[in-house]
């Protein structure tokens, strides 16, 4: 890759002060004032949780912030226009998306249905097992445990 001694061409709505006193810092500097800028952008801007709840359709039921992303659990609109469909509860990894305009948007990116049913898992392994199971067959381990998970 080439290195070109050609500085970046700077937006118009900079004034030039600006402009020189940015040119004049060195490597460490820059890295320094762009964390800032990062920190700045992100205390100005209105947090994901409040743009996930303006914008989502459907009835949000929980929402897990882990700074880059979400994870959003929610019940998706009913299919008939009415509400929501209380039957099915979906999760979704939630980022904000730049635009070639410059401005930001969500994207939604569907992960699956959450079974509100009851569970048997294999202790030992992880793996899901039929209700009626006493050992695991993937595994052979007898540490099975039930549980009811519920909305």
């Amino acid at each position: 890759m080439e290195n070109s001694n050609e500085g970046p061409t700077p937006p118009d709505d900079l004034s030039e002060e600006l402009i020189q006193r940015i040119d004049a810092l060195e490597l460490p500097e820059l890295k320094s004032l762009l964390s800032y800028i990062d920190q700045r952008i992100n205390a100005l801007r209105t947090s994901i949780e409040e743009e996930i709840e303006a914008n989502a359709a459907g009835e949000i039921l929980a929402i897990e912030n882990h700074g880059a992303y979400a994870i959003v659990e929610k019940h998706p609109p009913d299919p008939d226009g009415d509400g929501v469909n209380t039957e099915i509860t979906s999760l979704y990894h939630v980022q904000r998306e730049a635009q070639p305009d410059g401005l930001e948007s969500l994207h939604w990116a569907y992960l699956g249905d959450v079974h509100n049913s009851a569970q048997t898992r294999c202790e030992s392994c992880g793996r899901t097992l039929a209700d009626d199971v006493d050992t695991c067959p993937h595994c052979g381990s007898d540490d099975i445990a039930h549980s009811d998970t519920e909305e």
